[in-house]
């Protein structure tokens, strides 16, 4: 299967839909009834999804793929289109993206529209439902346990890079506050290639399917960090401030010889200003954050290369090849000679 036959099978009619389009009095309830419920302030029927009872209907469904299914911390599903779809609030993060159409999602309470290109990222326990969708409405629902996305994904993002570690950090306040978030990505054919990638693989399941899938999902989540930090230093731009991420990236590409005053220059403020607004919005001093970058690079040259020490030393900015040493084995317990060596 290619692109161009997954993008076909996503039009086509799935037997599910082919049901609700001759069930014209109503759906079928046989599928609600698999989860319990519970009537909200309004009297509304509220219904508890389940990844587990999710999980095994998929297994149910798609038996060719239930070896790959089975035991699974993320499920990719397409929204069965003229579905009736109810209230309900679920155990599991569930992010949406319109492949195509329009998308219309009542969360708690709110109506909001999604086209396409739109990300939607619901937390567990926020009650929504989809409204009525149509024939070019095609939405992709990525199912996920709790610790996949926050463990699995948004730690092993988070470990990449101080900016990443901060998009992190942010994004997740940011869900924990709001409950939700939305993406816009509607430009970025990179991201659309990856999905379609993505289910290529998930439909068509082979023995390295589940790290394929996990390797997809570290390009989506990372495109979806970049789009949000994006967003955020357009914001501050807007209201004539200067956003820490911007600030964070001039220190990661220039880390190796970039001084706080340099940076201070840069974006036009007083050197212990800075210093303090860095403290203050990531936690970490501006010599910690310069020192974690320039640590991070060296254990990747020791770990990948064979690149003399004394020469990656001097790739990562320290001149001294001695206080490189000290620094190395404070704050990983042992040499970098000792560090290569139990990489290998």
């Amino acid at each position: 299967m290619d692109k161009a036959q997954i993008r076909e099978k996503l039009f086509a009619h799935t037997v599910t839909e082919k049901l609700y389009l001759q069930n014209t009095d109503g759906p079928p309830s046989d599928f609600f009834e698999n989860f319990d419920s519970y009537l909200n302030e309004d009297a509304e029927r509220v219904y508890r999804y389940t990844f587990e009872k999710i999980l095994k209907s998929a297994e149910e469904r798609q038996k060719e793929r239930a070896a790959f299914i089975e035991g699974s911390q993320l499920l990719i599903l397409k929204h069965a289109r003229f579905s009736y779809t109810p209230l309900h609030v679920h155990d599991f993060i569930e992010m949406n993206y319109v492949y195509s159409g329009t998308i219309d999602i009542i969360i708690d309470g709110t109506e909001i529209s999604l086209k396409q290109g739109d990300f939607c990222i619901l937390d567990t326990g926020v009650c929504h439902r989809i409204l009525d969708t149509g024939e070019n409405d095609i939405l992709i629902n990525f199912l996920m346990r709790k610790e996949y996305f926050s463990t699995h994904m948004l730690s092993r993002l988070a470990s990449n890079s101080i900016i990443t570690q901060f998009a992190v950090n942010a994004l997740s306040k940011t869900q924990k506050h709001d409950r939700y978030l939305l993406f816009n990505t509607t430009n970025s054919e990179f991201l659309i290639d990856a999905i379609e990638g993505m289910l290529v693989n998930y439909y068509e399941p082979s023995s390295y399917s589940k790290d394929v899938t996990d390797a997809y999902m570290i390009i989506l989540f990372s495109e979806l960090l970049k789009a949000f930090q994006q967003k955020q230093s357009s914001e501050h731009r807007k209201a004539d401030h200067s956003y820490i991420g911007d600030i964070l990236l001039f220190i990661e590409k220039n880390y190796q010889d970039c001084s706080l005053q340099q940076i201070a220059d840069t974006f036009k403020f007083n050197p212990s200003y800075l210093s303090r607004f860095i403290k203050s919005k990531t936690g970490k001093t501006y010599v910690a954050l310069v020192q974690e970058l320039r640590l991070n690079n060296a254990c990747i040259l020791l770990k990948n290369t064979d690149t003399p020490i004394e020469t990656i030393s001097e790739q990562i900015g320290y001149r001294n090849v001695t206080f490189f040493y000290q620094k190395f084995k404070l704050a990983y317990g042992m040499t970098p000679h000792e560090y290569r060596m139990s990489s290998n």
